[in-house]
This record gives C-alpha cells, sequence and structure tokens, in this order.
C-alpha cells in the first residue's frame, strides 16, 4: 500500500519521481504519469502491477516505470498471468465485496493479502498470461483501426461538407 508524499513536494517536472495516487494515474491497464514528487515514500518497480485501493477499489494498471505510490494504490509483484487473474476478480465484483466507506469504496492490505486464489505453476503462468496478453495487443490493434476508420470517415464527410457550400 502506497504513502503519499508530502503537498509541497508535488511538481510537473518529468525529471522529479512519478507519482501514481490512484486511479486518475491509470489509462488504458498502464500507469500514465500526469504528476512527479521529489519525495519518496513508497516505490513501484518498472513491471510492477499497481491496485487502486480507493474507488474505483480494484481497477489494475502496470507500470513501465519507477515510481513512488501515494495512498489511493498499491503495488503488487506479479507476471501477467496475476495482473489478467485481478482484472478479473476486479470484473466479476470480488473487490467490491471487500471495499467498505461510507463516502468512497477502499480496500485496505489484508483485503488484498488474504484474497484466495488458486495459481497454477509458474510455466502454465507464463503460457496463459501470454496468450491473454496476445489478445490484449489484438483488440488495443482493432480498436486502433476503428478508430482510423472512423478519423477518416469524419474526414471525407467533413471534405464533402465544404465542397456543398
Amino acid at each position: 500500500m502506497g504513502q503519499s508524499p508530502d503537498g509541497s513536494t508535488y511538481s510537473d517536472e518529468p525529471s522529479d519521481y512519478i507519482l501514481v495516487q490512484g486511479n486518475a494515474d491509470l489509462q488504458n491497464g498502464w500507469v500514465c504519469p500526469r504528476i512527479w514528487t521529489t519525495q519518496i515514500t513508497k516505490k513501484a518497480d518498472a513491471g510492477d502491477l499497481i491496485m487502486s485501493v480507493r474507488a474505483p477499489a480494484g481497477a489494475m494498471g502496470k507500470t513501465a516505470y519507477n515510481a513512488v505510490i501515494g495512498r489511493g494504490v498499491a503495488a503488487i509483484k506479479g507476471n501477467e498471468f496475476i495482473y489478467q487473474l485481478l482484472v478479473k476478480m476486479d470484473a466479476d465484483g470480488f473487490w467490491k465485496t471487500l471495499s467498505c466507506g461510507s463516502t468512497f469504496e477502499s480496500l485496505n492490505s489484508e483485503n488484498i493479502k488474504n484474497a484466495e486464489v488458486k495459481i497454477p505453476t509458474t510455466a502454465e503462468q507464463i503460457k496463459i498470461g501470454g496468450y491473454f496478453q496476445q489478445l490484449d495487443n489484438l483488440i488495443t490493434l482493432h480498436q486502433r483501426k476503428c478508430k482510423i476508420r472512423i478519423l477518416r470517415d469524419l474526414l471525407k464527410l467533413g471534405n464533402s461538407v465544404r465542397l456543398e457550400k
């Protein structure tokens, strides 16, 4: 679980340490730097899994960076299989059953540490995780193609509207 640095240490200087505070710092399953800090409190290493522990509790991402983690996230050592498992647990509402809080849902470290899951051998994890990573990549590729097609159609529509004037 993270620990937020002092607010006076926040910056917008990419030369400082990346600060991951919560779900707002996760985009499409990855940490997307938006705030930096000069103070190291708790760290996540490049390759770690990042779980949002505050609303929405259970949302997952990965980090390609060494980062400082704030109170709204937890860093988890794991591989692609563990990532996909945690994403599925979130999609199935597992974390919602454990979250508490009257203003917004949150998880504590015991919720995460005590979650019981069935884990295959490391070799099987690597194969399964690789399969799901390929699926994710394929989905992303098709989403990009759809966006490009939509943009082309909009450009064609824009050109035809201008020609009619």
